[in-house]
């Protein structure tokens, strides 16, 4: 195996030693900014029940559960390493009860109807194997009226970076909106886009 897909692979599902202290540096650090950015999309309310797709470090649901007082913050990730990082994170959120943290994937996961105000995802959806079932399953288990918040980098500047497209599948505004629609998000859909220190990222908002 090649670097490029050494890294490609560490990056959708992060293990081992260079998962720990290498992968976990990068989405600590380099995921802050699409991260805080579909935190914003959120527009969290202090009783959300939240969910997470592909955590990370748990940066994220540690930020969310500070702000929902009275809510749920819960998170999936395939990677049993980033698992471990996030429930130090997030010990005592845990131990109050207002962070559920599970490991898994979580096409194979079985989520009540109807369970979630909101559902937020940064770059998990290159890695999808199912899309349009992944979608379908996020709609089954958003309430009526919830939101999802899908963030991404923006397509060109992915194919500029020694990433392997057997790994990531890149993808255009274009796509993540008809991607949605097309598995049962017809209300609004809008497309948010933002530059930060010259990377352009995107966040998906739908509505149930």
């Amino acid at each position: 195996m090649n670097f490029k897909t050494f890294f490609s692979e560490q990056a959708r599902k992060p293990s081992g030693f260079f998962g720990r202290w290498v992968m976990s540096k990068i989405f600590e650090h380099g995921n802050a900014a699409i991260n805080d950015f579909m935190k914003e999309q959120l527009l969290l309310q202090e009783n959300d029940h939240v969910l997470e797709i592909g955590f990370g470090t748990g940066k994220l649901i540690f930020k969310m559960a500070k702000q929902v007082n009275t809510g749920l913050i819960e998170g999936i990730d395939l990677s049993d390493t980033m698992v471990a990082i996030a429930e130090k994170k997030n010990k005592n959120y845990i131990a109050e009860g207002k962070v559920i943290i599970r490991q898994g994937d979580f096409e194979e996961t079985a989520y009540n109807d109807n369970r979630f105000d909101k559902i937020c995802s940064a770059n998990t959806v290159y890695f999808w194997p199912q899309p349009d079932n992944f979608i379908k399953n996020i709609l089954r288990i958003l309430k009526p009226g919830g939101k999802l918040i899908l963030a991404f980098v923006d397509k060109a500047q992915l194919e500029s970076r020694p990433l392997s497209t057997n790994v990531f599948h890149f993808y255009h505004q274009d796509e993540i909106i008809k991607l949605l629609s097309r598995n049962g998000f017809s209300g609004s859909i809008d497309m948010i886009s933002k530059e930060i220190k010259s990377q352009r990222y995107h966040c998906a908002v739908a509505v149930k």
